[in-house]
């Protein structure tokens, strides 16, 4: 009441001459958004002798400055302004053939002024479902017990609401601008909701029910019941004669590949897929391996409809559209088809179905090449076998790592019946090493060593030689010679005139082989490399090369009797004095081979010719013969 009667007065106050300022004051402010009576403040006693001024009056209703924008209550400024988010949950349905699962689309509405919200679901017609208020307006929680907030709703993701799994794919223009611009946040893309099962038959069923009779070729109740009344079942069939007429005899084919190898005893199978262009019908061919290991069951798939995926039920007619099933437009180079659960590569096509892609669907040829399938084949892993156990043969011990009965090994018979009597001999002598030295004796003694083709196996045999006082006779009985510490035996190929063999820790050197030997060894020239005079040959020729004169005078030196011919042994030094690089047998092959008459000597002017060097190369011959005839008398 005192504040009333002050402003009472004050309205009466005279305006005194000179103001213009003729507005009222404000006697209410501002406390956490609400308004609330301000105080009022008087100078001086208002009910005393000393009067107000009307100046003292404005300033002591005079209201302090203060920005509306940040004072108004959040009910205020956020009035009428709501946050509209768009979503789906999705609901398990069973024991119902037309859908195994339901989209539910809701509408989640936030309210700025009170941070409440509510979920509503748009009504359908005919859909069975209490639709409407799906959760009333409240302040609603998340799992953690904290309230809702806007910075909580982003496109893509999911918001559980009491159990509900909500995913936002869209909101309003208003609500993504607001956040955008007042809050920061990008909501994000709009997405697509998700095919409802009952949508896609409901609309299948809308397009058949059009008001008029239904066809039998596109009603399947219809074509069912004319069918059993014993309608032709070309007329309730799809006519496709047209279709028959133009791509008869018409088969596109590829080759693709299925990998089993994730299931047990799984492996990649080669099958051929055929696209009959007259039907539409395709079938799968399996490719029959050699040892596969598998029955020969030629027919994979039977020619049918080749099905894209299973259907979710059967209908009544138990028929395939055609836009359930594969057509040539599926099929690429590169790329997989599923069919019945397994997913064929395809990988290669032939000739006509590469002109008939080109043709009719325009494809580039890049995009018809084959594609290499082949892969790797990783190397077996042998385990190793244990060394020799010094009862029976190597091979009596390998037996038994091989099996757990042992068997005796084959021998080859092959071997045995053709090369039982070629036996290879050579003279050989004893060489001192480091671990066995010689005596007096030994050093004189001559052996003989016998390679058997017919089994691989060595002997070696001592001639007896008379007041040597050593008995001769057989040294080493037949058998097989292994390496030094090696497993591997000797073979007929490390036994050539010049060659040191170890047997059992002694070291022979072969001096010379027996004329079979030589000749055996001669005419099989591709396993015996020593006694190839053609690669010697070759090899002569390259290093005779640019060094004629000097090759050729070291022939004519060591042809001491001025004869023109040299014998094995002269051949021999020559070709050793002339730095060629060559073996002792090769020496003996290539001299067998120019000793054409088997007189023992070799045409000194012919061997050079064979080597590459001619006539036109060498000195006076004259000059020659008397350097050869003064070094004789010298």
């Amino acid at each position: 009441m005192q504040v009333l009667h002050a402003i009472n007065g004050m309205l009466h106050t005279p305006i005194v001459p000179g103001e213009k300022t003729f507005k009222k004051g404000q006697s209410l402010h501002y406390i956490n958004g609400y308004a609330t009576e301000r105080p009022l403040k008087l100078v001086g006693d208002i009910w005393g002798a000393e009067p107000v001024t009307k100046r003292q009056q404005e300033a002591a209703l005079s209201s302090p400055k203060w920005d509306p924008s940040s004072t108004l209550p959040k009910w205020v400024e956020n009035d009428r302004k709501v946050l509209r988010f768009y979503g789906y949950l999705k609901e398990s349905v069973a024991e119902c053939r037309l859908e195994n699962h339901r989209i539910r689309k809701v509408v989640i509405y936030y309210y700025l002024s009170d941070d409440t919200m509510h979920v509503a679901e748009p009504k359908k017609d005919n859909s069975g479902l209490p639709q409407g208020v799906f959760v009333k307006r409240h302040k609603m929680t998340k799992e953690d017990g904290s309230p809702f907030t806007p910075k909580d709703f982003a496109l893509g993701q999911t918001v559980d609401v009491y159990g509900r799994k909500v995913f936002l794919i869209d909101c309003d223009d208003f609500t993504r601008e607001y956040m955008t611009s007042k809050m920061g946040v990008q909501v994000g893309e709009s997405l697509q909701c998700t095919t409802d099962p009952i949508e896609v038959y409901q609309a299948a069923y809308k397009r058949k029910e059009t008001g008029i009779p239904p066809n039998p070729r596109t009603d399947d109740l219809t074509r069912f019941l004319e069918a059993k009344l014993g309608k032709p079942p070309n007329v309730l069939e799809e006519d496709r004669l047209q279709q028959f007429l133009e791509n008869n005899r018409r088969v596109l084919r590829f080759w693709c590949l299925w990998d089993d190898r994730t299931s047990l005893y799984g492996d990649r199978r080669p099958y051929v897929l055929h696209y009959f262009l007259e039907d539409d019908t395709g079938e799968i061919l399996e490719v029959n391996e050699n040892n596969s290991g598998r029955d020969p069951f030629p027919i994979f798939l039977k020619r049918g409809p080749l099905k894209k995926e299973q259907a979710a039920f059967m209908s009544v007619t138990n028929r395939t559209y055609k836009d359930q099933c594969y057509c040539p437009e599926d099929f690429r180079l590169g790329s997989s088809v599923h069919i019945q659960n397994r997913s064929f590569l395809i990988h290669d096509c032939d000739d006509f179905t590469r002109r008939w892609y080109m043709e009719n669907l325009g494809l580039p040829e890049e995009a018809l090449r084959s594609l290499d399938t082949t892969e790797p084949i990783p190397p077996c892993a042998k385990s190793a076998l244990p060394p020799h156990n010094d009862y029976g043969t190597l091979e009596d011990t390998q037996q038994n790592c091989l099996s757990l009965l042992p068997k005796p090994p084959k021998k080859n018979f092959h071997k045995l019946m053709n090369k039982d009597s070629i036996v290879l001999r050579f003279r050989a002598r004893m060489l001192e090493t480091d671990r066995f030295k010689l005596s007096v004796a030994d050093r004189d003694r001559k052996f003989i060593i016998s390679y058997f083709m017919a089994d691989d196996t060595i002997s070696v045999y001592e001639p007896p030689l008379r007041n040597s006082g050593i008995i001769g006779g057989k040294f080493l009985e037949r058998s097989r010679i292994f390496k030094p510490s090696s497993e591997e035996a000797y073979s007929c190929c490390d036994l050539y005139y010049g060659a040191t063999i170890v047997i059992h820790r002694r070291s022979f050197e072969l001096l010379e082989a027996d004329e079979f030997t030589y000749t055996y060894m001669e005419n099989n020239r591709h396993v015996f490399v020593m006694a190839d005079t053609d690669a010697l040959m070759r090899s002569l020729q390259k290093q005779v090369s640019g060094r004629e004169d000097e090759v050729r005078t070291c022939f004519i030196n060591v042809d001491t009797d001025g004869t023109g011919c040299l014998s094995m042994s002269e051949l021999e030094a020559a070709l050793e004095k002339a730095n060629f690089k060559f073996t002792k047998h090769q020496a003996v092959a290539l001299g067998r081979r120019m000793d054409k008459d088997k007189s023992g000597q070799i045409d000194v002017e012919e061997f050079l010719t064979a080597i590459g060097v001619t006539a036109a190369d060498a000195p006076e011959k004259s000059d020659a013969n008397e350097v050869s005839n003064t070094e004789v008398d010298k």
